[in-house]
């Protein structure tokens, strides 16, 4: 049985489709869903959402949130996402390289803060390449 997924940014829906697993970024560590799941509201770190269906995987960069399971429905309500481009490896290890520089850098705690969600999202890129074929 497939679980029906959406998620939903406050201005708009980004996809609302199904899925056969879905696995979050939670903001303790990855969290797999598949049907059947028990019911669960977790927050949601900045990083890559994966949907699978039909052995096919979806990334999607989230810019954290909330995620709530009930039966077989997975609502994901985030802040905002970033669309996954494809780009060669070493422009997105060059991306990487230079938000681990920020955070190094970083003198403030907001300037870090702010570095920080930029090298999850440079992490998420990476990961998400994987994905793109």
């Amino acid at each position: 049985m497939v679980m029906n997924v959406r998620v939903l940014t406050p201005t708009r829906v980004i996809c609302s489709t199904t899925a056969d697993e879905v696995i979050l970024p939670g903001l303790t560590g990855l969290v797999g869903i598949l049907d059947g799941h028990a019911a669960l509201i977790t927050a949601l770190d900045t990083g890559l959402l994966r949907i699978k269906l039909n052995e096919k995987w979806t990334p999607i960069i989230l810019c954290g949130g909330l995620a709530e399971i009930d039966r077989n429905r997975v609502t994901v309500l985030v802040n905002d996402v970033e669309e996954l481009v494809a780009v060669e490896l070493n422009e997105a290890t060059t991306e990487l390289e230079k938000a681990t520089l920020a955070v190094e850098n970083a003198e403030t705690s907001k300037a870090r803060l702010d570095a920080s969600i930029e090298l999850k999202k440079a992490v998420a890129r990476l990961e998400g390449m994987n994905y793109l074929s």
